[in-house]
């Protein structure tokens, strides 16, 4: 058995019993936290995992507490029995005479242990489909693995892992979690990230409250949304792959970064899907459209492919339908004869996808 494996089951022993399982790899925030950050963190987390009622915080601000209960609870998807915290200011005599956090919690000992045990029998089901190398390919089983079996749910008001670990369905928020938490399980280092997602519908845009994840793999971060990957692929054959390893450009066509600590440079694209797999196209050409969409096909995600610049896909849009050079071009690259093409752009992420 591989060292990997071993590290594996101990982590699925260590979950299943009470307080906490911890991987050693989700330290990501309080890294990124001041000396007085760290020790409210710190206070945090001891009286998280041993649902502690309240802690006597001295003179440190409210704000301080909320920065470091966020980042706690992004690096530890595995606590997922707490509502939350009331900060409360005590007075005698008209002075203030202490302060303290008052912390809420939803679950007993008995049935976190209950719910711990559920994650398990859950992650166990994941990793003997997906793998436990600290590879792409796992991460990209994972990914697939969340789209294919999950649903998003927007009624569901549990936004912890819990709920997509265990009932296959939620929120942002609990994709994001129960993904990194299964990173973290397979010693990917991996962290949350907090945001909003730009909806457009016509001339209007809107943004929206998001949660996605950083993973790291061979030294080097990349965006990915599960979320955004399932909601797009909704009805359709295959994943959608826009989501998968991505710049942090390239996550901010459609996603606004608003994370409480600064992440990491995500400038690489070596494990851009498209790119990877020969899908996307550089400058525009009749037959390097053909090429990308042909290669996409046979990858079994249908005609379509993506444009590393804005120009490459205007002129592709032109040519192709604006001129109508589709007819054209299928018959030369694919020797099909179609009157009629039907066909999706979109401009925010740079890619054409035929419906043929």
């Amino acid at each position: 058995m591989s060292k990997r494996r071993i590290i594996l089951l101990i982590a699925l022993i260590l979950l299943a019993l009470y307080p906490v399982f911890s991987s050693g790899v989700d330290t990501y925030c309080y890294d990124c936290l001041s000396g007085i950050e760290q020790l409210a963190y710190d206070a945090i987390r001891d009286c998280l995992t041993h649902l502690i009622p309240s802690w006597n915080c001295g003179s440190i601000p409210q704000e301080t507490i909320q920065k470091a209960y966020d980042c706690f609870l992004m690096d530890h998807p595995e606590v997922f029995w707490t509502d939350g915290y009331t900060y409360v200011t005590s007075y005698v005599n008209n002075a203030i005479s202490g302060r303290r956090v008052e912390f809420t919690y939803n679950m007993s000992r008995t049935a976190i242990a209950e719910a711990n045990n559920s994650i398990y029998q859950g992650l166990l089901s994941i990793v003997l489909q997906t793998g436990t190398s600290a590879s792409y390919d796992t991460v990209k089983a994972v990914y697939d693995y969340m789209i294919e079996n999950c649903t998003y749910d927007e009624l569901n008001l549990d936004q912890s892992m819990y709920s997509v670990m265990v009932g296959r369905s939620g929120v942002c928020a609990s994709f994001a979690k129960a993904f990194e938490f299964i990173m973290q399980c397979l010693e990917i280092p991996c962290t949350v990230v907090f945001g909003r997602l730009t909806q457009s519908s016509g001339m209007l845009s809107t943004t929206i409250g998001h949660e996605w994840n950083l993973v790291q793999l061979d030294g080097k971060w990349y965006h990915v949304d599960v979320t955004s990957g399932l909601s797009v692929s909704s009805g359709q054959d295959a994943p959608d792959y826009r989501f998968l390893c991505t710049t942090t450009e390239e996550i901010c066509r459609t996603h606004i970064i608003e994370n409480p600590v600064p992440i990491p440079e995500c400038s690489s694209n070596d494990l851009e899907f498209f790119r990877l797999h020969g899908m996307s196209v550089d400058t525009y050409s009749r037959e390097n459209v053909a090429k990308a969409m042909l290669r996409a096909v046979d990858y079994g995600i249908g005609p379509v492919c993506r444009f590393t610049s804005y120009r490459a896909f205007t002129e592709a849009i032109d040519d192709l339908f604006t001129r109508s050079g589709i007819i054209q071009a299928i018959r030369d690259f694919a020797g099909i004869s179609v009157s009629k093409v039907d066909y999706e752009v979109d401009e925010q992420m740079l890619t054409i996808r035929l419906d043929v």
